[in-house]
């Protein structure tokens, strides 16, 4: 197995021009990172009044049931882009062509209209269509419908990965397209492509993040932003509470992403 890289390495002289560089990189990082703390601090954005509101529990509890709000749209989102994305990835792989080309239509047309305006399209459209629903649903819709195409097209490409001798041999004990794809072929792509599934979890996450426009979900960037108008000098903390709650989740979720490719590694 060839493991040479693909860039040739540093020489001496490149390499001590890195280390400048690196070091540069640092003291510019440390310097910026001062005056914006100093900044911060002439600002109050330090003082103990500032931070005095989070020691009470009602506050921790609006920022927790908007987080909840956040992870609930999050997790629906993701099941039902699950669901419809297995069948949707089957579609892309039909032998049928019209079946083929609606499903590869529907992929490129939902993987590429931003999420902002799908939720546009859910919130104003739909109850326009008679479907009066809620900023939940309007919310979960419209990351199902971005999130869907991006599995169908992670389920196909795991298909495609697997080894010919798989859907063959399902051939030979008699199993049909149908029984083969569901029961041999799917279980594997979808075990093969779980780092990505699960990094796509991030993204659909972070978008739910997108409700905010909606005005009538109580997400955690709403609670935080009525917790900062209520106590004025806390706006900027309870911002900073929340995207630290952001960044911890998703740093975790990264982190079974890649815990999950070392391991599928390993088996091969």
């Amino acid at each position: 197995m060839n493991t040479s890289p693909l860039f040739e390495m540093p020489g001496p002289h490149a390499q001590r021009r890195n280390r400048v560089l690196e070091v540069v990189s640092w003291v510019i990082l440390a310097v910026a990172a001062y005056f914006i703390v100093r900044t911060l601090n002439r600002h109050g954005a330090f003082d103990a009044a500032a931070w005095k509101p989070f020691g009470l529990w009602g506050v921790w509890r609006q920022l927790g049931l908007g987080l909840f709000n956040n992870l609930r749209a999050a997790v629906a989102g993701m099941l039902l882009s699950m669901f419809f994305g297995c069948f949707l990835g089957w579609g892309l792989l039909s032998e049928r062509k019209p079946v083929r080309y609606l499903c590869r239509v529907f992929t490129d047309v939902f993987n590429g209209v931003p999420i902002l305006l799908l939720l546009f399209f859910t919130s104003l459209v739909l109850p326009s269509w008679g479907l009066p629903l809620s900023d939940f649903w309007f919310l979960v819709i419209a990351l199902s419908l971005y999130s869907s195409a991006v599995v169908g097209d992670l389920v196909r490409a795991g298909v495609l990965a697997l080894p010919r001798g798989e859907s063959e041999a399902a051939a030979a004990l008699g199993f049909s397209g149908l029984q083969s794809m569901w029961l041999i072929l799917l279980p594997q792509a979808l075990r093969l492509m779980s780092p990505a599934l699960v990094s796509q979890m991030v993204i659909v996450f972070k978008g739910t993040t997108l409700s905010f426009v909606l005005g009538g979900y109580f997400d955690l960037l709403r609670s935080a932003t009525v917790l900062g108008a209520y106590f004025s000098r806390s706006l900027l903390q309870a911002q900073v509470i929340a995207a630290i709650a952001f960044m911890l989740i998703n740093i975790g979720l990264s982190q079974l992403a890649s815990a999950i490719d070392r391991k599928e590694k390993q088996r091969y």
